[in-house]
């Protein structure tokens, strides 16, 4: 799936400094944000890491277990495709 990571690259090329996500800040002095190129820079860096497990893994499944937010969560994701791995999502939903 390179959707995704065009997406994301597209943006980080056009629309830099735009912000990809807005959230409160933990002070609370205002909002914050995560332009679209410093997304890119991560999923480029997620897609290192997951580039080398997936060479060595070849042909293996290879589970990733993870508790974290939908930013994170989806640069995660972004990476993953963006290293060529083949990618299903499981949510469990805790209270």
């Amino acid at each position: 799936l390179k959707v995704l990571p065009d997406f994301v690259d597209f943006h980080a090329e056009h629309n830099r400094d735009l912000p990809w996500a807005i959230f409160p800040s933990k002070t609370g002095s205002g909002p914050e944000s995560i332009s679209f190129f410093e997304y890119a820079k991560a999923t480029h860096r997620i897609a290192h890491v997951f580039d080398h497990i997936r060479k060595e893994s070849e042909n293996r499944v290879v589970a990733v277990l993870i508790h974290c937010d939908t930013i994170l969560y989806s640069g995660l994701l972004a990476g993953m495709f963006r290293a060529g791995l083949v990618v299903s999502t499981s949510f469990i939903h805790s209270t």
